[in-house]
């Protein structure tokens, strides 16, 4: 008899997170391969929504309490975001950043929730992080005045979420990492959609995005991964 073990633990949970691993890629690489050939419709919308809604299912699984609400809270706006700016409706471009800032609010009231004071690395690294959100600012500063003010308020909740990742407490800097790979992926789509073309942008932006996503659940298993009582 076990008095507790800790969820992904053993033979068993390893094979569960790999099979989930096995779904968000090959959903991932259906969406892109469609992506990439031009093939549109409900099948690449839904072939999108399959990696981040098999990170939720993982989420709902295996965390409990504040982190478990927070992380499905921050993929469910992502599901969403996915599925609205698939559609093929400008109009709903607006709403798809709303579901995704709502996201990333899930992900920073988790993140600083559990941050420390910055040393000297995080204080540098938030220096630049700051001067980055102003740079983009700046950079996107002559878009539609209807479109600009969302985009600075999303610009300002991901460098945040970004610092927050940066201040959790961890044996390593996965989550950091992961934040910001969403950085890079929303300036490959936000540059490609108001600024100048960037060759092969949608590719750059979906793959950066989902791996983006895909860290940032793995690191944050590792660090909040809740314990089981097993008889």
């Amino acid at each position: 008899m076990q008095s507790e073990q800790e969820v992904g633990g053993g033979n068993l949970q390893k094979f569960n997170f790999s099979g989930y691993s096995l779904v968000f890629v090959l959903g991932a690489a259906a969406f892109l391969v469609m992506l990439a050939a031009g093939i549109t419709g409900p099948a690449r919308t839904a072939a999108k929504a399959v990696p981040v809604a098999t990170l939720l299912v993982l989420v709902l699984r295996d965390m409990g309490g504040f982190v478990r609400i927070c992380l499905a809270g921050a993929l469910l706006g992502s599901v969403a975001g996915d599925i609205l700016l698939d559609l093929p409706y400008d109009a709903l471009f607006v709403f798809g950043l709303a579901a995704f800032l709502a996201g990333h609010l899930f992900y920073t009231l988790l993140f600083f929730r559990y941050a420390r004071l910055p040393g000297r690395f995080e204080t540098a690294v938030t220096a630049a992080m700051v001067f980055f959100a102003a740079a983009m600012i700046w950079l996107f500063s002559g878009i539609e005045p209807t479109l600009f003010k969302p985009v600075v308020l999303y610009i300002l909740v991901i460098v945040t979420m970004t610092i927050g990742a940066l201040l959790v407490p961890a044996p390593d800097r996965l989550l950091f990492y992961g934040a910001f790979i969403f950085i890079a992926s929303d300036v490959v789509l936000a540059v490609n959609k108001f600024l100048i073309p960037v060759p092969a942008g949608r590719i750059i932006n979906i793959t950066l995005y989902f791996t983006a996503q895909y860290i940032i659940i793995a690191a944050a298993r590792a660090i909040w991964k809740p314990c089981r009582r097993v008889n």
